[in-house]
């Protein structure tokens, strides 16, 4: 042995679109003339093999890296063959492959496994070496705006509520779409507090109130408001319906009205 490998890390996010990985590196040296063809593979605590993992619902397998020289078995699954000829160095290289998707939530999960190296007859050509798989899962959350209810990033998404000609008591409804691997804060704030100014050069008194409720519950304007929520862990998450209704409209100067909102999320 020239290398031992001591833990595998894996960077996972449930939510982004592309593979996460941990890496674990092996050298290997035949200091014999004859060649050598070794048989890697993985046991569990309890001496079981391990060609798959689950951590934390994320189902984990070993690969070989490309052009590391290591071959799959077709007949065992979870075994690794590599060949080194007399007196030659070599790297035995793994990745790891997330093949099972899961929200677990935010934490490390972790299985300590044993790589065992044999040769061809079953021996043992070294100790059993003891390898670390962690798989963390940092906090993380997401927000959609949709004009629909839905599952997260479906439907038109919504930038703009327009209610075209005012009239009191008009109502739009949109969604807004959530996940999470961990309790979060919803937080809303309103740039003219709960009002939308009339926009144009001079500024004026004149403005068009309305209120709006996330799930039933009215949002106070006034000041930033938050709302602890706790999505599923699922990709899919939660869709809560936000419900805008405009207050008087009686008087008010011809013109356009608008108001900013800002609404995020944050994960504990």
């Amino acid at each position: 042995m020239t290398r031992t490998p001591s833990a595998v890390v894996i960077d996972y996010n449930p939510f982004a679109v592309g593979p996460s990985a941990g890496a674990l590196d092996l050298g290997l040296k035949n200091q014999g003339d004859a060649e050598c063809d070794l048989r890697l593979s993985f046991i569990d605590e309890a001496g079981v093999p391990a060609a798959s993992l689950a951590l934390g619902g994320v189902g984990v397998q070993f690969r070989p890296r490309e052009s590391s020289g290591l071959r799959t078995s077709e007949l065992e699954p979870g075994v690794f063959r590599y060949t080194l000829s007399g007196q030659a160095s070599g790297d035995a290289q793994l990745d790891t492959a997330i093949v099972v998707d899961a929200v677990p939530d935010a934490g490390t999960y972790a299985a300590d496994l044993k790589l065992l190296i044999q040769d061809e007859e079953g021996k043992l050509r070294v100790p059993p070496l003891p390898v670390r798989v962690q798989l963390v899962s940092t906090p993380r959350a997401q927000l959609n705006l949709a004009g629909a209810a839905g599952a997260f990033g479906s439907g038109s998404s919504v930038e703009v509520v327009d209610f075209g000609d005012a009239v009191t008591g008009a109502t739009r409804r949109i969604f807004v779409q959530v996940r999470a691997n961990a309790p979060s804060t919803l937080s809303i704030s309103s740039e003219h507090r709960g009002v939308m100014r009339r926009l144009g050069d001079v500024e004026t008194p004149s403005n068009v109130p309305y209120t709006v409720e996330l799930q039933g519950d009215p949002v106070d304007l006034s000041a930033p408001w938050t709302k602890a929520i706790d999505p599923p862990r699922t990709l899919a998450g939660a869709s809560l319906p936000m419900l805008f209704t405009l207050g008087a409209v009686s008087g008010q100067m011809a013109g356009k009205y608008q108001d900013v909102l800002t609404i995020d999320i944050s994960p504990h």
